[in-house]
Formats: structure tokens, C-alpha cells, sequence
């Protein structure tokens, strides 16, 4: 059986990194999922994530 080489170890990681990048510009590229600031703000409420304003509004 043949000894492993670092070199060619880092070289397939470093190979691998490379084209599942390109893979995820390319697939990321066709969706078009923009949401809005307002959009994010009431998903992010209705998991419970508030603003720290908001403790201090309710505390009064």
C-alpha cells in the first residue's frame, strides 16, 4: 500500500473547497429570495428574538 503525502492531502482539500465554492455561487445565483428588513424583523418575533428596547419599554 502507498504512503500518504501531506501534499497531495491539502491539495484534494484544498481542491474540494474550491469547487464546492463555485457549486454554491453558481446554485445560490438562481435563487432569487430577497426579503425585506420588515420581513426579518417579524420572523425573528415570531421566534421570540425582541429588540433590547423593547425590555426596557415593558419593564416601565
Amino acid at each position: 500500500m502507498r504512503k500518504f503525502h501531506i501534499k497531495s492531502i491539502l491539495l484534494g482539500i484544498g481542491i474540494g473547497i474550491i469547487l464546492s465554492s463555485f457549486i454554491g455561487i453558481i446554485y445560490s445565483a438562481g435563487m432569487d429570495n430577497k426579503i425585506t428588513k420588515e420581513e426579518v424583523i417579524e420572523r425573528a418575533k415570531e421566534h421570540g428574538m425582541i429588540f433590547p428596547e423593547e425590555v426596557f419599554e415593558d419593564g416601565d
